[in-house]
This record gives C-alpha cells, sequence and structure tokens, in this order.
C-alpha cells in the first residue's frame, strides 16, 4: 500500500483575489475546489494536467495553526506547454513581466520565466 497518493503545491498569497485571477484567467487553470464555497476564499485549488496547485490565503493558513508565510523564492512552478513562445506572447499582452524570455536550455526544452502575484517565480517550457 502507497503512503501517498498524490500531491499538491500550496501558494501562500497576501493577496488571494490577485492570485486566483491570475491562475484560472491569465494560465486558464480550472478550478476544482474553493473553501469556503460561500463568501471570501481563503483556499483554492486548480488542476494544471495531473497536477493540483492550490493558492491560500493567510486567513487560511492561520486555521490550520500555521504562523504568517515568509517572502522569498525557495521554489518555482513549472507547466509544461505546447509553444513557449505563444504563451509569452499572450501573457505580455495580459501585462505580465516576463522575467527572463524564452530561451532553449542545455537540457533540451525551451523555457521561459515570470512571476505571479505574489511574485512565486512560475517557468513554462517545451521539449525542442
Amino acid at each position: 500500500m502507497a503512503l501517498v497518493n498524490s500531491g499538491l503545491v500550496s501558494i501562500f498569497s497576501q493577496n488571494i483575489g490577485a492570485s486566483i485571477q491570475f491562475y484560472s484567467d491569465i494560465l486558464g487553470l480550472q478550478e476544482t475546489y474553493r473553501f469556503p464555497k460561500e463568501g471570501p476564499p481563503e483556499h483554492v485549488e486548480f488542476r494544471a494536467g495531473t497536477s493540483t496547485v492550490a493558492v491560500s490565503s493567510p486567513a487560511g493558513l492561520a486555521s490550520h495553526g500555521m504562523p504568517e508565510p515568509s517572502p522569498g523564492h525557495p521554489f518555482q512552478l513549472g507547466f509544461h506547454t505546447d509553444d513557449v513562445d505563444v504563451l509569452v506572447e499572450l501573457l505580455r499582452s495580459k501585462g505580465i513581466e516576463i522575467i527572463r524570455e524564452p530561451f532553449d536550455s542545455p537540457a533540451g526544452n525551451r523555457v521561459a520565466y515570470f512571476a505571479d502575484p505574489d511574485g512565486t517565480w512560475v517557468s513554462v517550457y517545451h521539449k525542442l
């Protein structure tokens, strides 16, 4: 029996409304869960292929007895796409600042970087 069946990445957002808009409207991820169902959200989950990305507010974190999140870049989110260059132009047209323009990596991927509203680094890539 497996001890772990699946996982999710949680991002702690200071402005959950802006993050929800970023992950749903700008990146086009499908919302799969919201708590609470009525009123201001504390936690929202999105489907990205077979992965789940969650955004939680400080209130959601506090409800679990945890301290406030601290800023920084201890991780990045990476999303596979069919065409990095097309996606970057779409993101740019929506006002998203591109941190690292598309480039061909030594690992054989086309890659670009941008950030979500809280500054979490996000990469997009496709195989060359």
